[in-house]
């Protein structure tokens, strides 16, 4: 009898590591890596979304234009609805906040090769302030609600929070391979 209890038990730990073993392994983690300059970033993501929420400065989301008529940023797209008036800005927050996240991945290169310069504390202020104006862009555009206000404030917000980054790392360089350097001259105080 402890002879059969033995091989059962034997036989259990056979039948678990077998099973073990052709069950699939746990894919591994993601890695991140910048595939573009910061330059290429900017022209690909936030450039095009920040011109759709600019656009309701002159273009009421709640009243796309059709695309014959011409017009500002989103026009392309309002023969689609899913991708015009409230959805273009909506999704344009989104890009600003998902920028955010893309700005912080290690690696990143400027247009001129020097090293996005994410370690520092004033670009990682900067980029949560650009998620924060993202979040509150697509906030906004969830309610629908448009005024000349509003949108006068938003844009300024949006504005505002890729001014302290590019006034330090973009336009006070007077030559492009100087941009990106962390020794730039400070941004003026806000």
């Amino acid at each position: 009898m402890k002879r059969l209890c033995g091989l059962i038990v034997v036989a259990a730990f056979v039948a678990v590591g077998c099973n073990r073993a052709s069950q699939p392994a746990e894919p591994a983690a993601p890695a991140y890596a910048a595939h573009g300059t910061l330059l290429q970033l900017m022209r690909a993501i936030p450039f095009p979304a920040s011109n759709i929420i600019f656009d309701a400065q002159t273009n009421d989301p709640g009243k796309p234009i059709k695309p014959t008529e011409g017009g500002g940023a989103s026009a392309q797209y309002n023969s689609l609805e899913q991708y015009a008036g409230w959805n273009a800005v909506e999704n344009a927050g989104v890009a600003l906040q998902e920028t955010a996240n893309l700005l912080m991945i290690p690696g990143r290169k400027c247009g001129n090769g020097q090293a996005v310069p994410n370690d520092q504390e004033d670009f990682k202020k900067w980029a949560a302030e650009l998620a924060a104006v993202g979040a509150e862009v697509t906030k906004w555009a969830q309610a629908k609600t448009f005024n000349e206000d509003q949108v006068i404030e938003i844009t300024g917000k949006v504005s505002d929070a890729c001014a302290g980054c590019h006034d330090k790392y973009r336009n006070t360089p007077k030559e492009p391979e100087d941009r990106c350097m962390v020794t730039a001259a400070p941004a003026a105080a806000k």
